[in-house]
């Protein structure tokens, strides 16, 4: 393969790249909502329990959110 057409498939696969990471953005701010969500969850949980807010959102940071 040429140079040229090595540049030129490079320059390809990048656009496709970022044509598909385009398409997959509205599924992503979908999952980053529903974590936010989670993540208000367990920290209204931890208040719940009895914990400052400060302790609260350590536990949060802490956690691994599924």
């Amino acid at each position: 393969m040429t140079d040229t057409a090595k540049r030129m498939m490079d320059a390809a696969k990048t656009e496709a790249m970022f044509e598909a990471a385009e398409r997959a953005l509205p599924m992503v701010q979908r999952q980053a909502n529903l974590l936010a969500k989670m993540r208000r969850a367990h920290y209204n949980a931890s208040i719940a329990q009895g914990f400052s807010p400060d302790e609260a959102l350590a536990l949060c940071m802490e956690s691994v959110v599924f």
